[in-house]
Parts: C-alpha cells; sequence; structure tokens
C-alpha cells in the first residue's frame, strides 16, 4: 500500500480486553424488511440458513435498520456475512492462504500467513465474524445491482482499502455514503476493506479507542 493506513494484526488485537454481554444473536430480518440478505455460500451452506436469514447481534440488527434508513431513496444495503461459525472461518482462510500463495511462492509460511491475516482473521484468534458483531455489506440499486464502488467485495488488491485514491470517481462518491451511513450509527471499519464494519467486537474497540470489546467468542448459544 502506497497510503497510509493503520491496520492491527490480529494478535496484537487479542491484547484488547473482552467483556462479554450475552446480547443474543437475532435475524437480521425481523429487523429490517429492506435490508437485501445474500449470505457468502460458504457461510450459509455451513450454517445452514436459509433464504432469508442472517444472524447478528441485536444491536447490530438494530443500527444496520437505522443505516439503511439514512440511505437515499432507491438505494439499499445488502448484505453478504454477519455471524459465521469458526468452521466457515477456517476454511474461508484456507481458500485466501492457498490463494496468496499461489501469488508469492516464495514467502514462507510465517510470512504468508502474516498476509493472509491482513484479510481474512485467523481462526487462532476470535474472528470478528464469530462473534456477530462484524458483517460485510454493499450498496445495490433498486433493480438488486451492486452500484459503482471501486471493487468487489473481498478483493485481495488495494482498490479493497477503504480510502484507496485509485478509484474513480463515482466509486469514492459511493463509498464516501457508505462510510457517513454506517459510521453515523456507530460501526467501525476495516480499512483494508470497504465493506467490513464491527460493532462491539475487538476492530470496533481498537478503531473507537473502546477500552474492551463486548462481543467474544464465537456465540451461537446466544440464539434466541
Amino acid at each position: 500500500m502506497k497510503f497510509n493506513i493503520e491496520v492491527k494484526s490480529d494478535f496484537e488485537l487479542m491484547k484488547i480486553p473482552i467483556k462479554e454481554c450475552y446480547e443474543k444473536l437475532v435475524n437480521l430480518r425481523d429487523y429490517s424488511k429492506e435490508i437485501i440478505i445474500d449470505i457468502e455460500k460458504e457461510s450459509k451452506r455451513f450454517q445452514k440458513l436459509k433464504t432469508d436469514e442472517c444472524f447478528v447481534r441485536e444491536s447490530v440488527a438494530i443500527m444496520l435498520s437505522q443505516a439503511h434508513s439514512l440511505l437515499p431513496n432507491g438505494l439499499y444495503i445488502k448484505i453478504i456475512d454477519g455471524f459465521s461459525p469458526m468452521s466457515a472461518q477456517k476454511r474461508i482462510y484456507s481458500l485466501v492462504f492457498e490463494e496468496l500463495t499461489q501469488k508469492n511462492p516464495k514467502l514462507s509460511k510465517k510470512d504468508l500467513e502474516v498476509e493472509t491475516d491482513k484479510y481474512v482473521a485467523n481462526p487462532k484468534t476470535i474472528p470478528p465474524h464469530t462473534t456477530g458483531g462484524a458483517v460485510d455489506i454493499t450498496l445495490v440499486n433498486e433493480y438488486g445491482k451492486e452500484i459503482e464502488i471501486g471493487s468487489e467485495i473481498n478483493t485481495l488488491s488495494q482498490e479493497g482499502a477503504t480510502d484507496c485514491p485509485k478509484i474513480s470517481p463515482a466509486s469514492k462518491k459511493n463509498r464516501k455514503l457508505l462510510i457517513k451511513i454506517m459510521r453515523k450509527v456507530g460501526f467501525a471499519n476495516y480499512p483494508l476493506e470497504w465493506w467490513h464494519w464491527s460493532y462491539g467486537d475487538r476492530i470496533w474497540a481498537f478503531y473507537e479507542n473502546e477500552k474492551y470489546a463486548i462481543y467474544g467468542k464465537e456465540n451461537k448459544d446466544f440464539l434466541d
């Protein structure tokens, strides 16, 4: 990256304490009828989710609904991932590790793990999506088509960084809108991924200068 981004490694984030609040996981659809739910296939398969299901902590569901209400008419939030079990996290991490290995054959296993950690939370830690506090989202128009925002979700290219200057004016405008509504309701962004937003987990705690996170371990037990 040629532009300044402050990113903490997963293992550095582990130093942030967690005071689990035991807030329940809920189905986002029960809190918003307008948000588009289109869960990433690996997460959907591992959770055996139905078409209209996406689980997040209750506060996250409320905040997403509030963020959606701030959008101009004709635009909608589309959620790609919310709560994700550790089994799915391990699978996704493995896929990204393999992709980076092919692109960087001279890197050691340790260096490849460090590089992979930039894009996918290491399963050795407490990954944000396993807490129910992290979501991956984009914006779509009234026809369900994703609007121009500079890169695809889950890209490993530098265009995926939130403040990347190498995107079109239209993409910058749309990204700015997404940032505005999500920040306004209290989410924190992971700066290497414009689509990744957190509340309550360690990423949120770090970027919001909170003393501790309120969402911790994998919390399927918190389902209402």
